[in-house]
């Protein structure tokens, strides 16, 4: 289904959204922003085991809202207008960090920008040796955005983070797996494959005990013995589940689990 510049494809499990402008590089532009913030409203309700970002053509998503950049200095966008479409991609940023379904990057050409961001706040990102990434916020005179100033240090660290902010560099695919900014790396031929492979992983695991895991992650606890104690809690909710007794029992009966 297209309409707009985002196209979303629903399964019974697995809700594909795909940047669909490739002639403007997959542009994370308001329009997009918004549409992808209304996918995801809600989610959870719907069944969707997991959820996929890919782009159409050569990029994942290579930019921000430049047309909102260039309307601004030229005058036909004033500062008002040209800050609500900025917090419309900055808003998409966040509600993807912050969907309760795991949610995955697939990477196959630049990310750049507000579009690497975009990819950081998903949970894996999947990247074929032709994928790339950079924060190039200095192009336009401008600081970190949509989060990066978050999301960067919390993967590189802040001094690699401060690097890649300063320069704007566009890092290959090889060195962003190396610094964690891609979680896997395939060659471009079997990248299909691998990202069809994972998709059903994700797609048959048990739901809520994904989901918990997603927010156990997430806490921030202060030490392991907080975690461990947090961690009890959740076990002790998915143990009265159904999930559960058909894990444990799929185990006994020696065969494959059926969430």
């Amino acid at each position: 289904m297209t309409d707009g510049p985002v196209s979303i494809e629903r399964s019974e499990k697995v809700v594909i959204c795909t940047f669909d402008n490739p002639d403007e590089r997959n542009a994370l532009t308001a329009e997009a922003a918004t549409q992808i913030v209304d996918t995801l409203d809600g989610i959870e309700e719907t069944g969707a085991r997991c959820i996929l970002f890919r782009g159409e053509g050569d990029s994942f998503c290579a930019s921000g809202d430049v047309a909102a950049h260039v309307d601004r200095v030229r005058g036909s966008l004033d500062q008002s207008t040209w800050s609500d479409r900025l917090d419309a991609t900055a808003e998409a940023v966040a509600t993807v960090y912050d969907c309760p379904v795991p949610t995955v990057a697939a990477i196959e050409g630049p990310a750049f920008s507000e579009g690497a961001c975009f990819a950081l706040a998903c949970d894996l990102r999947l990247a074929s040796t032709d994928a790339s990434i950079g924060f190039g916020f200095r192009r336009f005179g401008l600081a970190a955005a949509a989060g990066a100033s978050y999301l960067l240090p919390s993967i590189v660290g802040p001094d690699v983070a401060m690097e890649l902010l300063y320069t704007g560099e566009l890092v290959d695919a090889r060195r962003a797996a190396d610094l964690g900014l891609f979680t896997r790396l395939f060659p471009a031929v079997a990248f299909t494959d691998e990202l069809a492979s994972l998709l059903a992983t994700l797609s048959t695991g048990p739901p809520a005990a994904m989901q918990a895991t997603k927010r156990l992650c997430r806490a921030g606890h202060d030490g392991v013995a907080a975690a461990i104690e947090h961690e009890h809690e959740v076990q002790s909710r998915l143990a009265d589940q159904g999930d559960f007794q058909e894990g444990v029992t799929a185990f006994v009966e020696q065969r494959d689990p059926q969430f």
